[in-house]
Order: structure tokens, then C-alpha cells, then sequence
């Protein structure tokens, strides 16, 4: 099972088809409308994103957009047996769409999956991946959602996380395509004032909360956004030294990293950095929300020397991270 095309839901589809184009370095790869909706979609390397806006006030982007607000409103999968996984859907309470143009299959959750047999075709000449994308659920329904994706989808659960700070808390469990490799983690609040509740509040309900993009490398695209006037969310003051502490004999001053940039550059430019494995590291760092509202944001993502999962030592900065940049986002959203 693979991502076929991420679907957004926004008020303008041409603003974000250009967005995606100016910021990111996408191209433009389909433009079309009816009477009712406005088409525009974007590709770079592997990954494919259509932008849908409303042109009447009554249809399914107008009312998804009154009750969440812009956001990821469907994700298209590719799969091996769809007749098979449709019959699983049903019979786990998914309900089919025969109206839609691709069989497509309705989640409790009140996420689109439509569903297609071909994979699309990888860009020449661009580096850019789908790691992984990350779904936010209420308080309580992380198991019927982590059941419903490994009966439905075959996902297989890997790492599980608890994250507590004084203020709030979540709980996550990681979920991976056996053969793909496809992760989907699944986050839930564990108390009311958690981020992923900011969320659920703001998005009117469960959601994508972000996708996590792969380039090559990190540290060029990040220069390149912030140049583009893209903001980062950044690390508490503390993170760097208790991160040196934690990995002491990384070439924290001007050293080189197997060839990469020097290590201070990517300090300097926010990245956050973990050692899920002996010989690997994971670098991660993620946008403010890009809507008008605390809810979807980018994460920017390199796995060096084939980094697996997401690092326990990071989770717990991460979310610190986040929670500090929320309080701030949510006063001025």
C-alpha cells in the first residue's frame, strides 16, 4: 500500500497551488473546475497534492470547510486488492462512496480513502518523499483507530508513546505497512488541554494533523522555505544543550557530519536532531500551521544512514517544543 495523492479542502485552490510551487519548488500538474468546485494540483519528486475550493455555497468542500476548516480532507491509497480491503472497510463500519469517481471509502473518522490500483509516476530530476503523515483522534479513540487501520489496511503497530509535561499530554501509536513501509502514527490527548485537543478543537473534529516531507537533504530546503518567508516552529532555549549532552561526541562545533553541512548550521537553522540507532540519525523540523487556524503544518524530515521510526529521545523535546509554540499560535489565531 502506498499514498497515491494527498486531497486538501481549502478557500482558494489556485492560492495553494501556487504556494506549493513559489515555497516548496512543486510544478503545477492539473488544473480543472465544474460548476461547483475548483481543481488545482501540484507534484515534486514522489509526492502529489490536489487543492479543492468551493465555487457555490451549497457541496462537499463548502460543507467540509464550514465544519473543519481548510485541512486534508481525503487520502488516496494505492493498494494491491481494493475489492478485498473495501469488504473489510464495510464490515469494520466504513462506508462506501459509489458516487465518487474512484471507489472511495469513508472512515469513522470522517476521512476519505479513495482507492486506486496504479501508483503515480515519480517527477525526473526532483527529491521529495511522503515519510509519513500523523492523524489526530479524540480522547479515548485511539484503539478503535489503530484496530480499524490494522484490520482494514493490514498496518502493523511498531513504537508506542506516552508524552507527558507539566501542562498536558498525549498517546501515540505508530503504525506501519508490512511491505510499503508506509507509517502512520495516531495521536490522542491524554488530558484536556493537550495540543492534539488544540487541534481537534480548531479542526472540529479528528484529522490530519501534519505530513512529514523527505528531500535529500534538510538543511538546504529549510533555508530555502525560511527564505520564502515559511516560519519553523522553534526549540525551546534548552533543547541544544541537553540534546549535546545526550550525544556527546557528535561534531557539535565545525566538524563535518559524513560530508553533511557542519553540525552549527544545522543548529542554527532549528533542525532537531535524534539517534533512534547506533549509526543513525534522524532530522526533523516542522512548520507553523500554514492555514488560518492552529491545526495542519509541515514536517521536514532526513533519516541518515537509514534511520527507522521516530527516536524516543526527540518525542519528548518535540512535543515540549510544539506545546510552547501552541500557546503562542493559538492567542494570535
Amino acid at each position: 500500500m502506498q499514498i497515491h495523492h494527498l486531497q486538501f479542502y481549502v478557500q482558494d485552490a489556485d492560492y495553494w497551488q501556487g504556494w506549493f510551487v513559489q515555497k516548496f519548488g512543486f510544478v503545477p500538474t492539473s488544473r480543472d473546475e465544474d460548476r461547483a468546485t475548483l481543481n488545482r494540483g501540484v507534484a515534486c519528486g514522489e509526492v502529489w497534492l490536489e487543492f479543492s475550493s468551493p465555487q457555490i455555497t451549497q457541496g462537499p468542500v463548502a460543507e467540509y470547510l464550514e465544519a473543519h476548516g481548510p485541512g486534508v480532507a481525503a487520502v488516496a491509497l494505492t493498494v494491491a486488492d481494493p475489492g478485498a480491503i473495501a469488504h473489510r472497510a464495510q464490515a469494520q463500519g466504513g462506508r462506501l462512496d459509489p458516487t465518487a469517481p474512484q471507489p472511495t471509502i469513508f472512515t469513522h473518522l470522517g476521512l476519505r480513502h479513495p482507492i486506486y490500483t496504479t501508483t503515480q509516476p515519480t517527477l525526473r530530476g526532483q527529491t521529495l518523499t511522503l515519510d509519513h503523515l500523523v492523524l489526530n483522534v479524540p480522547a479515548g479513540e485511539l484503539g478503535q483507530a489503530v484496530a480499524w487501520y490494522e484490520t482494514v489496511f493490514g498496518l502493523v503497530p511498531q513504537e508506542r508513546f506516552k508524552i507527558h509535561t507539566p501542562d498536558s499530554g498525549l498517546h501515540s501509536q505508530v503504525l506501519r505497512h508490512p511491505h510499503s513501509g508506509l507509517q502512520l502514527p495516531i495521536n490522542e490527548p491524554s488530558t484536556p488541554n493537550s495540543q492534539i485537543q488544540t487541534f481537534l478543537d480548531h479542526n472540529g473534529g479528528p484529522g490530519v494533523q501534519h505530513i512529514a516531507l523527505a528531500p535529500g537533504h534538510i538543511l538546504p530546503l529549510t533555508e530555502r522555505l525560511r527564505r520564502a518567508g515559511v516560519a519553523f516552529l522553534a526549540p525551546p532555549a534548552h533543547y541544544y544543550p541537553q540534546l549535546k549532552n545526550r550525544y556527546p561526541d557528535l561534531p557539535w562545533g565545525d566538524g563535518q557530519a559524513k560530508g553533511e553541512r557542519p553540525w552549527h548550521e544545522i543548529q542554527a537553522a532549528g533542525i532537531l536532531v535524534d539517534r533512534p540507532q547506533p549509526d543513525a540519525l534522524l532530522l526533523q523540523i516542522f512548520t507553523e500551521p500554514i492555514f488560518n487556524r492552529p491545526t495542519f503544518f509541515i514536517e521536514l524530515i532526513e533519516r541518515r544512514s537509514q534511520a527507522q521510526g521516530f527516536g524516543a529521545g526527540n518525542f519528548q523535546a518535540l512535543f515540549e517544543a510544539m506545546e510552547t509554540q501552541q500557546r503562542q499560535l493559538v492567542q494570535r489565531f
